[in-house]
């Protein structure tokens, strides 16, 4: 059955405070992203460092390195600041005080808390781990009702590192169509499937219903950047950039030029991510399948993977974790699933084997 969240106004995301307050620590196997990018490569200039640009709305030869790169028209770009804020502008732009939002579950809290903020209800239709987390349309249409307005996904999917497939968003925009609500989908993530064959750039190549928001932070470790980006129909994006008058107005401009070179660069600067991920992908699933007291639906793609506790409690398990032995995982409460834990494993190698082997000691105590 669906749930449905009215909840008092929040004015925070309970998963962002408890993420910030645990940064520190050594093994942090909570985080989702990886180490920066070698910026080396990146070449900056003085030019890089000007405080004058004209980008009220964006700086243009970015929005132009966006389109080409996502095969969209610039005046299908706009700016934010990280995908945190290209979410909630486009939640802003897109909801009413009283519409209904219809969210995957598992999922990532802000998403969820932003719809709230906005005087919206939270409705949630289960991704499954038996059907390996897909989209399943009979439980998004059953779970639709007059007054939604907007459903939410993330691909690749956080926690649990799902792919939605072109055929599967090709279904949901036809329910779209038919129902009359937007799809906003969090991309940040699908950077690492970039260019595969068989899957679209972006979830907007294939329909004008979908708004689809990325960012430089999770694949490129440029989360200092704060350059992040939402694509839709240009009428929509055009409301956008007005709408963030109300908020930020303007990137940074010398942050602008930097996401500029990055993306110039972008494939020589995700060699080495991806390489460390795959590797790094390989000894977790070692890990977790060789331990009897955990399981999962491995990951497909990216850094992230959800792991269930088989027996036990997750939280004291995170507790413990932290107090003896200086690692972190996520508790899976935060996502809606309280006997799961999310693991990242974009680090370093080192520093992700010390992790799993403290992580192994927490277990057998």
């Amino acid at each position: 059955m669906p749930m449905s969240f009215r909840a008092v106004r929040p004015l925070e995301s309970t998963y962002l405070e408890w993420a910030k307050a645990h940064g520190k620590v050594t093994y942090n196997l909570a985080a989702s992203g990886v180490p920066p990018c070698d910026v080396e490569l990146l070449s900056p200039s003085a030019d890089d460092f000007t405080m004058t640009a004209d980008n009220e709305y964006g700086w243009q030869p970015l929005l132009d390195r966006i389109a080409r790169r996502y095969d969209v028209d610039a005046d299908c770009v706009v700016l934010a600041h990280g995908t945190s804020m290209a979410n909630h502008l486009a939640c802003a732009a897109l909801l009413e005080p009283g519409d209904e939002v219809l969210l995957e579950s598992p999922g990532y809290d802000p998403l969820r808390v932003v719809s709230q903020y906005l005087h919206c209800e939270v409705r949630e239709f289960e991704r499954r781990a038996e059907d390996g987390y897909r989209l399943d349309m009979e439980l998004i249409e059953s779970a639709l009702t007059p007054r939604t307005r907007l459903v939410i996904i993330s691909n690749l999917h956080n926690p649990t590192g799902a792919v939605t497939t072109r055929a599967e968003l090709e279904r949901l925009a036809a329910l779209a169509d038919a129902h009359d609500f937007r799809v906003l989908v969090d991309e940040v993530y699908l950077e690492w499937l970039y260019g595969a064959p068989g899957e679209p750039r972006s979830a907007i190549n294939l329909s004008p219903r979908f708004v689809t928001t990325r960012s430089l932070t999770k694949v490129y470790g440029l989360a200092a950047l704060r350059a992040g980006w939402i694509l839709a129909e240009a009428g929509l994006a055009d409301r956008m950039k007005r709408l963030n008058g109300l908020f930020t107005s303007s990137m940074s401009h010398p942050a602008e030029r930097l996401a500029a070179r990055v993306l110039d660069n972008a494939a020589p600067l995700l060699v080495a991510q991806r390489e460390r991920v795959a590797r790094n992908r390989k000894a977790v699933t070692e890990f977790v399948e060789g331990n009897a007291k955990l399981s999962w639906v491995r990951p497909e793609a990216g850094a992230v993977g959800f792991v269930r506790l088989n027996n036990g409690n997750v939280d004291r398990l995170v507790e413990r974790l932290l107090s003896e032995h200086d690692t972190l995982v996520a508790p899976g409460r935060f996502f809606g699933v309280a006997d799961h834990f999310r693991v990242g494993f974009g680090m370093d190698v080192a520093q992700l084997q010390e992790g799993l082997r403290r992580l192994s000691s927490a277990l057998e105590g």
